[in-house]
C-alpha cells in the first residue's frame, strides 16, 4: 500500500514518490568531544547521507542520581551552545542537522534552534508529555518503534495529531545492539505502513549493510543508520 503523503525534510521530500532518505545516525559517537562530532558531520556529508542525527540532552533532566547510567551520559553530554555550533557547521557543510531529545527542555531548545525535523527515539515512545512538546512545534516528527506493541505506536502517533501535527514518519526498530539480520523482520515496516499510511522506514543499528539495501528495496522511503569514525571507540 503507497502512502498518501510526502513530507518535507529542509530541501528533500521523504515519500514513495521519492528516493529514500538517508540518516547517518550519529548519537553519542562524538564522545562529549565537539571536533569528533564536526568529524562525524563531514563524513556523513561524504558520505552522500541527507541528514545526520545526534542525541540532545541534560543528564539533570531525565535521569536521576541514583541512576547506573548518570556517569555515562553526563561524559559524553554536549552543551546546548555545542549544538547550535553543530547545527551552524552542518549548514554551512550542506547536510541537514537535527536530533532527537531525551527530555521536554531540550526538546523546548531544539525547537528554538529551529532543526527542520525531530526524532523521538524507541525509548521514549512512552513518554507522552516529551511527544506532545514535540508534536506542537509543528515539525516533522520520525517516530522509533523498538520495543514497542502496535497500541503503543497508536497512541504515540494519536499524541502527535491531537497537536496538530500529521507530519509523521515511523521506523521499524530492533532495539538490540547490534541487531543481527535474522532478527530484523522488514516486513514490519509494510504492516506499520498499511495501518498509518505514514512514510516508514527503517533504523538499523546492525553492522549488514545487505539489511539495507533490502529494506529499500521493499520501500523503506528512509534508512536511518548507526554511524561512526571509529568502531573501536563507538559509545552506541
Amino acid at each position: 500500500m503507497d502512502s498518501l503523503v510526502s513530507i518535507s525534510v529542509g530541501e528533500r521530500e521523504i515519500g514513495d514518490s521519492h528516493p529514500t532518505y538517508f540518516v547517518a545516525e550519529a548519537g553519542l559517537n562524538h564522545n562529549g568531544d565537539i571536533k569528533i562530532a564536526k568529524q562525524l558531520i563531514d563524513e556523513a556529508f561524504n558520505c552522500g547521507a541527507d541528514a545526520i542525527k545526534f542525541q540532545t540532552y541534560k543528564t539533570s533532566e531525565f535521569l536521576t542520581n541514583n541512576s547506573e547510567y548518570l556517569d555515562f551520559f553526563k561524559n559524553v553530554e554536549l552543551s546546548y551552545e555545542e549544538f547550535k555550533e553543530l547545527n551552524d557547521y552542518s549548514k554551512n557543510v550542506g547536510i541537514t542537522f537535527f536530533s532527537a531529545p531525551f527530555d521536554i527542555k531540550s526538546a523546548e531548545f531544539l525547537i528554538n534552534l529551529g532543526i527542520p525535523c525531530f526524532k523521538i527515539a524507541s525509548s521514549d515512545l512512552t513518554n507522552y508529555p516529551l511527544i506532545q512538546t514535540i508534536a506542537k512545534a509543528k515539525t516533522p516528527t520520525i517516530i522509533s518503534t523498538g520495543l514497542s506493541t502496535m497500541k503503543e505506536v497508536e497512541i504515540a502517533v494519536n499524541t502527535c495529531l491531537q497537536e496538530g501535527n500529521n507530519e509523521i514518519i515511523l521506523l521499524h526498530c530492533v532495539a538490540n545492539y547490534p541487531a543481527l539480520p535474522n532478527e530484523v523482520n522488514l516486513s514490519s515496516m509494510e504492516t506499520i505502513k498499511e495501518k498509518f499510511n505514514f512514510p516508514v522506514g527503517f533504523s538499523d543499528n546492525g553492522d549488514s549493510s545487505l539489511v539495507d539495501i533490502v529494506a529499500v528495496s521493499m520501500g523503506a522511503n528512509i534508512i536511518e543508520k548507526h554511524f561512526t569514525l571509529d568502531k573501536s571507540n563507538t559509545t552506541i
